[in-house]
């Protein structure tokens, strides 16, 4: 009997950190909006920034990871097509960089206090980091799952049920 040992790259510890970190950033950013003495139109800037910035996060990992793999998968197959264009993956490189360079233009010329200044940009990089560090646990989690189910599969080809409901079937 073949039993093949597969471990899951994602501890639940690192999971749940990740949720925490990407969601306590969100929430401190908004905190911090909400409370500030602005324009409406100046929080919505700030607003915008981040949202821009968290899903070019999300949007550039997601590409350089597909790119690796592609290449690595690439030596072996040589006809193996990428998923991302060029013309893709520089959109999402250069995204990211107008949505750092809007925000801290922005934030260089508000007139902020140091300290508030140094606590946005804390708060964004909580959430740009985090926001990668979810996009990587969901996709190596649904990946895992999916390998998992193949070798649970492997073990029983029957399919999933148990002798216990394959009894009851009969």
């Amino acid at each position: 009997m073949n039993h093949q040992k597969y471990q899951r790259r994602n501890t639940p510890a690192f999971t749940a950190v990740s949720y925490f970190a990407f969601a306590a950033g969100l929430f401190l950013f908004a905190i911090g909006v909400y409370n500030a003495d602005w324009q409406l139109n100046v929080k919505g800037y700030y607003i915008l920034c981040v949202v821009l910035i968290t899903m070019t996060c999300i949007v550039v990992q997601k590409v350089a990871r597909d790119n690796a793999e592609d290449k690595f998968l690439q030596q072996d197959n040589p006809k193996h097509k990428m998923r991302n264009t060029t013309a893709f993956t520089g959109m999402s490189y250069i995204g990211l960089l107008i949505g750092y360079a809007m925000f801290f233009i922005g934030l260089y010329n508000a007139p902020f206090e140091l300290n508030v200044k140094g606590y946005y940009i804390a708060v964004v990089l909580l959430i740009s980091y985090s926001a990668i560090g979810v996009q990587k646990v969901i996709r190596d989690n649904v990946e895992d799952k999916e390998i998992l189910g193949d070798l649970e599969f492997n073990r029983n080809p029957q399919g999933y049920l148990s002798t216990k409901e394959t009894d009851s079937t009969k």
